[in-house]
């Protein structure tokens, strides 16, 4: 497995996903919101929602899946899900409907986070210990990729100078990321080779066993516990921003998505480098002395793009953020990697990406109670929220003191 054509196709489905997630992230969520008149708490309790599903489902789902079936198997099953309910919302979308498209994000939501379950763990299968983070970074640096072309084949949509539908430029990009993520995605779902395993009956209550008593032995590491406590602390943070990042522009800066879109260009690059250049920092110095270095940046960089009064200079910082983003995301990969014992590591993953995507239970409560309720401070709503959720981001770190340094 250890080969570079399965290195190549793990991080094509990285460069695919990213497609889909970026125009989503940018067009659905100020469609809904602004376009649409849904309200912020609304929008972000989907993921909330998703976040409650996948913390239920995953592990369970995981164990089943290793006893009767291969991880590839896993990702075939949510990238076909991922597609059919993300198009359907797509169809929503430029139909008008804004509940039918945000129930329908919701469930395409969840099979898009569920899909790594699947996905993440083969990155130990992929590459060797000492090139782990390397390897991982690549994954980041497609991942940005992939955002980057996302955004350059939305824009005509969204400007307008393409319609397919004849309806609201931002409702028109959706559907076209839908069917590019699944074309990319297909070479990853047919090509890949994973060893076959031999079938074994499946069997629900043998593996809701089998994963308490995994999830036991695993949390009886404490370095793996505090890792997925500080994990699930500092992403939330990041991903809450990250998701209402675009909101947070048209609220406080009132900029056209044109500019928007050239913006989020300018972050992914310096985010796919990121994500490279850290993967090999942390080989060469550490992946925790690494991590720590990234949230300390963090807790630096929220306050300051909340507060900054001057949009060339918020532009500047926000470029520079895109370096902490990469760096985030592929240090975070390598240091589960590390640490999680041997023989458990697909259940470790598992619930590496519950804490990533679990942690967008709290955050997106706060950010949407405290842009909802101080309504009448108009968008000063916005930067406050932003500060609330830095707060997140200590506490991570302080978790994060509890574990192993691979350095010693």
């Amino acid at each position: 497995m250890k080969s570079k054509k399965n290195i190549f196709l793990w991080t094509l489905y990285d460069f695919a996903n990213s497609i889909v997630s970026i125009v989503f992230f940018l067009y659905f969520a100020q469609w809904i919101v602004v376009n649409r008149g849904v309200s912020d708490l609304y929008f972000n309790l989907t993921f909330t929602i998703s976040a409650i599903a996948l913390f239920l489902s995953a592990p369970i789902m995981a164990s089943l899946l290793d006893r009767s079936a291969r991880r590839i198997t896993g990702l075939r099953y949510t990238t076909i899900l991922t597609t059919i309910f993300y198009g359907i919302c797509a169809f929503s979308a430029v139909s008008g409907k804004e509940t039918l498209a945000l129930i329908f994000f919701t469930l395409g939501m969840y099979f898009y986070l569920l899909s790594f379950t699947f996905y993440t763990p083969l990155l130990n299968s992929i590459s060797r210990p000492e090139k782990r983070g390397l390897v991982s970074g690549l994954g980041i640096s497609a991942n940005y990729l992939g955002q980057i072309a996302g955004l350059l084949i939305a824009l005509p949509f969204s400007t307008g100078t393409i319609s397919l539908f004849g309806s609201t430029p931002r409702a028109e990009t959706l559907l076209p990321a839908v069917l590019i993520f699944f074309i990319f995605s297909i070479p990853t779902l047919l090509f890949f080779k994973e060893p076959r395993k031999k079938a074994q009956r499946l069997s629900l209550k043998l593996s809701l066993k089998e994963t308490i008593k995994g999830t036991r032995l695993l949390i009886s590491s404490s370095s793996v516990l505090f890792f997925l406590i500080a994990y699930f602390f500092f992403n939330d943070a990041i991903l809450t921003a990250a998701n209402n990042f675009p909101i947070f522009l048209e609220q406080v800066w009132h900029v056209s998505d044109t500019i928007k879109t050239y913006m989020l260009l300018g972050i992914l690059i310096t985010s796919a480098i990121g994500g490279t250049l850290s993967g090999l920092f942390a080989d060469r110095f550490g992946h925790k002395r690494t991590l720590r270095f990234v949230l300390f940046g963090w807790i630096i960089i929220l306050p300051v793009l909340g507060w900054l009064d001057n949009f060339t200079l918020f532009v500047i910082v926000s470029a520079i953020m895109g370096f902490w983003f990469g760096a985030n995301w592929a240090v975070s990969r390598s240091v589960m990697s590390y640490i999680a014992p041997k023989g458990k590591q697909n259940l470790a993953f598992t619930y590496f990406g519950l804490a990533e995507r679990a942690s967008s239970f709290l955050g997106p409560i706060v950010w949407g109670l405290v842009v909802s309720g101080l309504i009448l401070l108009g968008s000063i709503r916005y930067r406050i929220a932003v500060l609330a959720v830095t707060v997140f981001i200590i506490f991570g770190l302080l978790a994060l003191s509890k574990v192993r340094d691979d350095r010693k």
